[in-house]
């Protein structure tokens, strides 16, 4: 899984259609409400953001990353890989055949 944040649910939701429709993720959530509160060059800052939550085999990992790195509108986005150690069989197999490599 990646986890990311974006400045709002438009971004997130563009970034994570793309992201289906290119076939580097089976499925995609965007959560479209949440604060952060961190320090950015020396200042601490709250903002709303939105969580774009993307499914995909391991192995496209690096793929979906770089992915989201080249559009994203902030200088240093929060883009996390988060391994699966199991879950549902039947879902994780539509989330592989929902993935090109």
């Amino acid at each position: 899984m990646i986890y990311a944040t974006y400045p709002d649910r438009v971004a997130a939701l563009a970034a994570g259609r793309g992201m289906v429709e290119q076939g580097i993720a089976g499925c995609v959530n965007v959560l479209p409400g949440m604060t952060s509160v961190y320090v950015w060059k020396g200042a601490t800052e709250t903002s709303d953001e939105a969580v774009l939550i993307a499914k995909l085999g391991a192995e496209g990992a690096e793929r979906a990353v770089a992915h989201i790195l080249a559009q994203h509108p902030y200088e240093t986005p929060a883009v996390l890989v988060l391994p699966v150690s199991g879950g549902n069989a039947d879902y994780l197999a539509w989330v592989r055949e929902g993935t090109r490599f």
